[in-house]
């Protein structure tokens, strides 16, 4: 279990950051590997580790228990990976109402679950321009939906699974979120 008060953005600093939502670099509570300018090595070791980082951190890894964890973390809660993941999911939906090619390139898109799913992308890409608590957790789950093509935007079999990761992200993003997708059965403790 990782520790608690890192996984939300809002409480990574002693300053008021939940009204802000950004993470102060300087804060005193802020990892000493963090407060100075990471090592080429370092960068380039978490960038070519992005995807495993960030399946490690939507599953709640404690982001301190590596170098590489904490960085991609860092990166994770900056406001400008905020907007960028929520204008990615924005041209999406824009690109699947146009029916036109991607201006960026060659991407290929589940366009029906997309289409169906409109409204679901869009509040998430609200959720993530917000000012509140973003938890590490759903960012990460954000990022990967975005950026890795294993992703339901990308190799989705139909609008019901990329409906249940849309659903399973905003839930994430929420502080108070147990890690139990909301549709998933729980056990009753009185047996």
């Amino acid at each position: 279990m990782g520790i608690p008060i890192l996984n939300c953005i809002g409480i990574w600093g002693v300053d008021p950051i939940g009204a802000t939502g950004a993470l102060s670099h300087h804060s005193p509570m802020t990892p000493c590997k963090l407060r100075k300018r990471p090592t080429l090595r370092l960068r380039l070791r978490t960038a070519w580790n992005a995807d495993e980082l960030d399946e490690a951190l939507a599953s709640g890894a404690d982001p301190l228990a590596s170098q590489e964890l904490a960085l991609r973390a860092a990166q994770l809660v900056e406001p400008g990976k905020r907007t960028e993941l929520a204008q990615s999911l924005e041209l999406v939906v824009e690109q699947v109402v146009a029916g036109g090619p991607s201006p960026t390139g060659p991407t290929i898109l589940r366009r029906e679950p997309v289409s169906r799913n409109r409204s679901g992308l869009l509040a998430l890409a609200w959720r993530l321009r917000g000012d509140g608590l973003q938890c590490l957790p759903g960012l990460a789950m954000a990022d990967r939906l975005v950026g890795f093509g294993d992703s339901p935007l990308y190799m989705a079999l139909g609008p019901l699974q990329l409906l249940h990761r849309i659903e399973e992200i905003l839930a994430a993003l929420e502080p108070d979120w147990d890690g139990v997708p909301a549709d998933m059965p729980r056990e009753s403790s009185g047996k």
